[in-house]
């Protein structure tokens, strides 16, 4: 037989693949904050809430059919392809494909036949032209996620960042094109809403299908040699599969379920305690969804860092370098507070101008949002820690344990919403006040899990108080700047200024940290970091 040449995908550095990452998530989140913004402004609050009851029932049964294996797939040939085996990494990827085209078909279909069923129970019966058009894109993704879990198991993450530039442009054009065409015809804003979600569902089609061609382009050509290689059979590689994705999958879609019956218990206690009619209700849920848009932008900065973590780490541990897994660990938890602090402190002390800016809210609307954004802003920087213990403890293999962190701190979640939302002092701000609780329990009982599961666990608390200390600097920079000058622009400047210098001042990013990224050396040299500076030197 003729040897075949070899194509394999272009490995990429721990931190040089999450910066490829990041570029791609923040790429689209800031499309689709474009998208959000005026949307808000065409359907108003009102058609808002419709749109995340239907996003939140679509993230759950995502969550079920697409979280728990990609990372799954990520591990296990980020294994394979460390020690060798090729015909593994192969056989991996076509047999994940079989089942991530099973379970989309079945989450997918359920969520189309009882569209109508769904936003009733959720207390948002308008809202089941949205979740019926969404129901396609479940498969799409689930296709797409297993090619994504094949690239990112050997670090090459530009297809993932690609996709999710391609998709957010599809939202954007398409789904603003759509509803500006039904609000055009008369249609109401729950329709308008179904409408919107058009671009959605055909940037998710077209992100498989571009997966799919890269994967013709880079796929592994085996060899001669290759044929020697150890390969389980179908059977043990489908088990090891579900028995990796099961208790990620539990663990994911747990928060996700918890989110839908948070919409839930909200959208019910504003009715049936506060007595608002389910017009109001939904703006007020509306008010607390835009919120949580912003909420979610500093992880979406966070999240390919997260995703990097695993296959690194798996592929240190599959070495026995157990050295070099906590030192990737502890510079991932040292750059995301690195991060998330600034972002969610700076949320949190301009909450009001920036939601006014953005959102153009009438001054008796941002008496209420200004609140609940500031509490998001602290939840988000606990959330951005959340997924990076959550991707440690995926690495070592205690992905169970995340079912019992998600579930407690759901649980904490739901009991305060219930509780503060139903009162006429809090309203929508208990809900706000649940996200927090839930990020603390969470994060704590994590932090907990590192400590006593791992046989080297890593210093995670002390890698965040240098920016920890940056960003209550910079904090109080913005709200001087805006208090005295009422300007957003300049209290954005000044904090950005003010975080630079100190983090260039308190030298935060170690000389390890610099390694990992391209050019680390001049890198280091700019920042005056030397290895003899760091604790974490090579």
């Amino acid at each position: 037989m003729a040897q075949e040449k070899k194509s394999v995908a272009h490995k990429q550095g721990f931190l040089q693949g999450a910066a490829i990452l990041t570029i791609g998530t923040l790429a689209s989140r800031v499309v689709g904050a474009l998208f959000k913004i005026p949307l808000t402004r065409l359907i108003t609050t009102q058609g808002a809430g419709h749109f995340n009851v239907a996003y939140n029932i679509y993230t759950v049964l995502l969550n079920v059919s697409s979280t728990g294996l990609p990372i799954a797939v990520s591990r296990m040939v980020s294994e394979a392809a460390t020690l060798g085996r090729r015909r593994q990494v192969q056989k991996i990827r076509r047999i994940s494909l079989w089942l991530f085209v099973l379970i989309g078909l079945l989450c997918g279909g359920a969520m189309l036949i009882f569209a109508p069923q769904l936003a009733t129970w959720m207390r948002d019966p308008d809202a089941w032209y949205a979740i019926a058009v969404l129901a396609p894109a479940v498969l799409f993704v689930c296709i797409s996620s297993s090619f994504r879990g094949y690239f990112q198991g050997q670090q090459y993450m530009t297809p993932t960042a690609v996709t999710q530039v391609l998709e957010a442009f599809c939202k954007l054009f398409l789904g603003l094109g759509a509803i500006l065409l039904a609000l055009r015809a008369g249609w109401n804003y729950a329709q308008a809403t179904g409408a919107a979600i058009v671009g959605v569902t055909i940037g998710a089609a077209l992100g498989s299908g571009y997966l799919a061609l890269q994967y013709r382009k880079k796929r592994l050509r085996l060899t001669p040699e290759d044929a020697a290689s150890p390969v389980l059979s179908t059977w043990e590689t489908t088990r090891r599969l579900l028995t990796l994705a099961i208790p990620i999958t539990i663990g994911a879609t747990g928060l996700q379920v918890f989110n839908a019956l948070g919409s839930k218990v909200i959208l019910g206690r504003l009715q049936d305690a506060l007595g608002y009619p389910l017009s109001e209700a939904s703006s007020l849920y509306g008010v607390f969804s835009m919120a949580q848009t912003l909420y979610l932008l500093p992880s979406a900065l966070v999240q390919p860092l997260a995703i990097s973590i695993i296959p690194a780490v798996t592929s240190a541990l599959a070495l026995s370098k157990l050295e070099d897994a906590r030192r990737l660990e502890e510079s991932s938890f040292r750059i995301a507070g690195l991060i998330a602090l600034p972002c969610g402190l700076g949320m949190s002390v301009l909450s009001v101008p920036i939601q006014r800016a953005l959102y153009g809210y009438d001054p008796q609307t941002l008496e209420t949002a200004g609140p609940v954004l500031a509490l998001l802003g602290i939840a988000a920087v606990l959330y951005c820690f959340i997924l990076v213990t959550n991707a440690i403890l995926q690495a070592h293999g205690k992905a169970t344990t995340l079912i019992y962190t998600t579930l407690a701190g759901g649980i904490a979640n739901l009991a305060v919403s219930y509780l503060l939302v139903g009162s006429s002092r809090f309203h929508i701000h208990g809900a706000a006040i649940g996200t927090v609780v839930y990020c603390v329990v969470t994060l704590a009982l994590n932090l907990l899990a590192i400590r006593r599961y791992l046989s080297k666990a890593p210093r995670l608390l002390p890698q965040v108080m240098k920016s920890l200390l940056a960003a209550c600097v910079m904090g109080a920079a913005a709200f001087l700047t805006d208090y005295l000058l009422h300007s957003l622009v300049l209290a954005i400047g000044a904090a950005v200024l003010t975080y630079l210098a100190c983090v260039y001042c308190l030298k935060i990013l170690t000389w390890y940290d610099c390694q990992l990224l391209p050019k680390g050396d001049t890198i280091a040299r700019l920042l005056r970091v030397r290895s003899q500076d760091s604790p974490n030197s090579l």
